[in-house]
């Protein structure tokens, strides 16, 4: 029992398992360590700790199995105490794998000059990553050229990262960035500038302004306030775009036509009025995608401990008169029950009335 208590804290063994609790030795950014699982439970004791544990598992074990590529161990505790101790050939002649962190593997490299132009905080980093994790599966990256515009771009970071992502999958996109306020479009020039990304071009309009002769593959559109995200969804349809994707952020409009009905213990209170707004407001904009044609996915976008503002719509032109005809009824049912006229179905021209 010696040997195998020695073998344990040495070395090249691949498994321990003693009455159901297995041990695997693992090696972390931090150190080497071993594994421990006990049913559902599992933990992650450095080194250092581990003879201690190892005494404590052997304690109280009857039945010990060391799993080594030069041969295993078992063993196994009489009655009296004593302990049995066998050796066979190993389970697995392959040498044990000890790696242990899951290598992150993230739309754009850590380092990427992209973070160093922009001066992005660490948050705004992960957020990036995790914006081009929600637009690839997007069909449109499979073509060697995709045209997008941005509406109300600001400082633009996300769409430059769709750039990135592009070039480094070998996919030209081309960026049109469009923001009313021209201090912030001349910025995002000269960060487009630095990083050499001569595919992008930068206007000073608004969307309801912007006219292109060229198609449109996808239009985006973050955090645009109360009826601007509208604006960009209808953009988006007037142009054809084969995807739309925006994360809406206030929704002023709703709540103040609901707020005109009688209110009950669900509209009373403002704040909950204001999250009934939210929901109704970014429902009618998934219907109204669906009756267009677009097969509309409503997803979390930045997680709900950073902002409440944070769900995203995710359009790609779909086809389908079944998924028309239901969201038809849905949007329907929606604008009635709340008594609301969304400012979405003024721009896109919907039906008033219910067919019949």
């Amino acid at each position: 029992m010696d040997a195998l208590r020695d073998q344990a804290l040495g070395e090249g063994w691949r498994k321990l398992v003693a009455d159901g609790v297995t041990a695997t030795p693992v090696s972390l950014r931090r150190g080497p360590a071993v594994k421990v699982v006990d049913g559902p439970r599992t933990e992650t004791v450095p080194r250092e700790e581990w003879p201690a544990r190892l005494e404590g598992l052997l304690a109280a074990a009857t039945n010990v199995h060391l799993l080594a590529p030069d041969g295993d161990v078992h063993a196994r505790r009489t009655k009296k105490g004593k302990w049995l101790v066998s050796r066979g050939k190993a389970s697995s002649p392959t040498a044990p794998q000890q790696g242990h962190d899951r290598v992150r593997r993230h739309p754009l490299p850590a380092d990427h000059p992209l973070f160093r132009a922009t001066k992005i905080s660490r948050d705004k980093e992960r957020q990036v990553q995790h914006y081009i994790e929600l637009l690839r599966p997007l069909q449109l990256w499979e073509r060697e050229r995709i045209r997008v515009v941005d509406a109300g771009c600001g400082k633009a970071y996300m769409s430059l990262a769709l750039v990135a992502y592009g070039r480094e999958n070998g996919t030209r996109v081309e960026l049109v960035g469009l923001d009313s306020n021209a201090g912030v479009i001349e910025t995002v020039r000269g960060v487009a500038e630095t990083l050499g990304y001569d595919e992008t071009s930068f206007e000073a309009t608004t969307i309801a302004d912007y006219d292109s002769s060229e198609p449109i593959d996808l239009l985006v559109s973050l955090h645009a306030c109360d009826t601007a995200t509208d604006d960009a969804i209808a953009a988006g349809v007037r142009f054809g775009a084969e995807a739309i994707v925006v994360a809406p952020c206030c929704h002023h409009e709703l709540a103040a036509q609901i707020a005109q009905h009688e209110k009950d213990a669900l509209l009373r209170h403002g704040l909950l009025l204001g999250r009934q707004a939210d929901l109704v407001t970014d429902a009618l904009r998934a219907a109204a995608l669906e009756m267009l044609g677009y097969r509309v996915d409503v997803i979390e976008f930045v997680a709900a401990e950073h902002t409440a503002k944070n769900v995203m719509l995710r359009a790609e032109r779909a086809p389908s008169q079944s998924r028309a005809a239901r969201a038809a009824a849905e949007y329907r049912e929606l604008r009635e029950r709340f008594g609301v006229q969304p400012a979405i179905g003024r721009l896109l021209d919907l039906p008033v009335t219910a067919e019949r």
